[in-house]
Order: C-alpha cells, then structure tokens, then sequence
C-alpha cells in the first residue's frame, strides 16, 4: 500500500525536521586546541570582537577581560556572522560560557582562554538600530517566549 502525502504533512515533516536539526547545529561544541591549566567554568560575560586582540570576554561583575584563544573561524557560522567587525551584523554577545584558562592568572596582564561552549546567548547589535534578542537556538526550550499568534 502506498503512502500518500498532502502539502500540510509534507509542511509539517519539514518544520518537525528544521526544529531538530537547527538546535544542533547551534549547540556543537566550539573548539579548543590547548590543554587548559585549571579546571573550565561556566561565566556569564560578553563576547566582542575589535581590532588588536581580536576576541574578548567580559566577565560579568568584575574588571576583568580575558582574551580568547578560539580561532573565529571555528566558532558556529551564528556567532561568526555576530563578530564579523565589515558586517551590519557586528554585535555584542551576552551568554554563559564555559571558560578553560590556558595559563595561570597574573594581576593586571589579560589571560588567555578558550571557550568551549556557550547557552542562553544574547545579541546586542552595534550597528542597527534595535533591541538585543535572544539567539534562539541556544535557549532550552522551556526558557523561549511563547510565540505570539497572528
């Protein structure tokens, strides 16, 4: 017997399969090469991206900025459209990130860090106007706004 498909299932196959294959792609681990010298934590901070060091971490509630070690081409392409500093996109990104020092800290010099994760992430756009919003695909489900009806 063969299986018939009208353009309501075949609309709703798609949608089922982009809402499980979407989060994923936004979830993969960001790549981190040097062994970390102290355990990785997760921090609240800010991601940006300017000249001279090119990404930095505002850790959230103290003077403190790391630099990241990450290469900005290994970082999922949503975060990468964000940093990019020619783009209408260039942003600031607020999260929780799982941060693995890669060398001892020094009062007053930078620390190197990579960042081998991040949820609940933010975008502050730099270049439009507009308010921050949230990267969806890094949300859990449970914290995402409901969707409003039309």
């Amino acid at each position: 017997m063969r299986a018939t498909t009208t353009g309501a299932g075949s609309a709703l196959a798609l949608a089922v399969l982009l809402a499980t294959v979407v989060p994923l792609t936004a979830q993969q681990a960001w790549t981190c090469t040097p062994p970390p010298v102290e355990p990785c934590a997760k921090r609240h901070g800010r991601l940006s991206s300017q000249s001279g060091i090119t990404l930095r971490l505002w850790l959230i509630g103290t003077k403190r900025v790391v630099a990241l070690a990450n290469d900005v081409d290994a970082l999922p392409l949503e975060v990468q459209r964000h940093l990019d500093m020619t783009s209408e996109d260039h942003s600031y990104i607020f999260g929780d990130f799982v941060v693995c020092p890669l060398e001892p800290a020094i009062p007053w010099q930078m620390r190197r860090v990579c960042v081998t994760g991040a949820e609940k992430l933010v975008v502050q756009p730099l270049r439009r106007p507009g308010p921050p919003f949230r990267m969806l695909s890094t949300w859990p489900a449970r914290d995402r706004a409901p969707e409003i009806p039309q």
